[in-house]
């Protein structure tokens, strides 16, 4: 049972997270209101209505017709060219900034919905105009439901505006840049939340451990933290997992290891794999370490000749200070207890150092030669610096990125004034004594 609930949750996820989950349900409400329209005409609604309202109930039939076809031609067109915009958005956006951004842009559930008020619209006409002049009721023609088709037409014209405005502002990179950082930093304060900050055992090191071999091929993307503790705890047995999430894993080769008295291997695994997600997609929401990612390379997307917008990479970069400050907060050994305080799952987590050298290695390479970019980079190992006072087990790693940044500024920096600046900054660096070495000056 434990199983089946598993692969539902996947399914429903996998159903959400796909650009036609919206679409198709509110086209769905649409065809159903539609057919309750029509339910309710049979009844007279359209006759008792005429009087009070002579206005709005329509009782000529070509004229019904007429209406109804324009509304359908006109619905489809604007359909087929919104989807356009979309397709052509993304195509502009994968081009100019990276591949990365394209899985949050299609996840808007606002323009999802504005598609599916037009695909709504288009089912509910075309079931009207189905049922003008139809036998299977007495009134005459649906003069209500007309009426209905047109006011829905209104405001597919309104939200046409809406949709226009929307796709202008989402293709602006400041825009995905603040989308993927405000979506990142929510996700690592609920990873914040979660973590108990506790020692990693020494289960870790002396425990008798079994690998477990991957049951698929692909990027282990997700786990339901939950339900795999409840299975630890009826297996009465330790989960670790050996490579950080996101990371691809391969059929037949180890990817977890359990400690404990595990009677059933092949029950354990079935009972596992229904709780693990392997996908493509790289979303934030889904995983803090995609946002770091996207963030960086909408950076180096930045600094490359055919797009030299150094602004976005000097923006991404403050972005990355603020995030690498709060994940400085996360502990690197993420452990999981239930609810009798029993330790249970371990996921392996990408280090803060890794994590730094992962994220500013890229930027300094294709920056270095941007005195700008480099006074940028500096500053943000400063502003860690300070922020390192209350951890200072993060100090080497800062210590580290800075004199790979200053040993790039020894070989690219020639002009005496941008020396004189970086010399500057280093100064600074070394000002606020959280270093574990002393760096250098640049040569004059």
């Amino acid at each position: 049972m434990r199983r089946i609930l598993g692969r539902i949750k996947l399914v429903i996820q996998f159903i959400y997270t796909s650009i036609g989950f919206f679409p198709t349900l509110i086209s769905l409400l649409f065809f159903g209101f539609a057919v309750l329209m029509i339910y309710y005409e049979t009844r007279g609604i359209s006759k008792q209505l005429e009087d009070q309202l002579p206005f709005f109930i329509i009782t000529h039939g070509e004229t019904a017709n007429m209406i109804l076809s324009t509304i359908a031609t006109g619905i489809f067109s604007l359909i087929v060219f919104s989807f356009t915009m979309v397709m052509l958005v993304l195509n502009q956006a994968s081009s100019n900034f990276s591949p990365r951004v394209i899985p949050g842009l299609i996840s808007s559930k606002s323009n999802q919905k504005v598609l599916g008020l037009y695909l709504g619209t288009l089912i509910y006409t075309l079931v009207v105009m189905v049922n003008v002049r139809s036998e299977h009721y007495d009134t005459d023609l649906p003069g209500l439901a007309v009426f209905v088709a047109m006011c829905f037409t209104f405001l597919c014209l309104a939200f046409f505006v809406y949709f226009i405005h929307s796709i202008s502002v989402a293709i602006q990179i400041d825009n995905i840049l603040e989308g993927i950082y405000n979506t990142t930093l929510n996700k690592l304060k609920e990873e914040i939340e979660r973590d108990e900050g506790a020692e990693l055992p020494a289960i870790f090191e002396t425990g008798d451990w079994r690998e477990l071999e991957s049951s698929s091929t692909g990027y282990l993307q997700k786990v339901d933290r939950k339900a795999v503790i409840e299975q630890c705890k009826e297996h009465d047995v330790v989960l670790e997992f050996m490579q950080p999430l996101g990371h691809f894993v391969i059929k037949g080769l180890p990817f977890a290891r359990v400690a404990g008295n595990l009677k059933d291997k092949e029950l354990f695994c079935r009972e596992l794999d229904s709780n693990l997600s392997f996908y493509q997609e790289e979303l934030a929401d889904i995983n803090y370490l995609y946002g770091f990612k996207q963030i960086t390379e909408s950076a180096v997307k930045a600094l490359s000749p055919s797009v030299n917008d150094p602004g976005t990479a000097i923006k991404a970069i403050d972005y990355l200070t603020d995030l690498f400050i709060l994940r400085m907060r996360l502990t690197d050994e993420k452990i999981f207890h239930d609810q009798d305080g029993t330790l249970r799952l371990r996921l392996d987590e990408v280090s803060f150092r890794e994590l730094m050298s992962v994220c500013l290695g890229p930027i300094r390479v294709y920056g270095k030669s941007d005195p700008i970019i480099l006074l940028r980079l500096l500053n943000l190992l400063k502003n860690l610096c300070h922020e390192a006072k209350n951890y200072p087990k993060h100090q080497a790693a800062i210590t580290k990125e800075a004199q790979l940044m200053v040993e790039d500024a020894q070989e690219t920096t020639k002009n005496p004034g941008d020396r004189h600046k970086v010399n500057d900054m280093i100064k600074a660096l070394n000002a606020t004594g959280l270093l574990t070495r002393h760096l250098t000056l640049l040569q004059s």
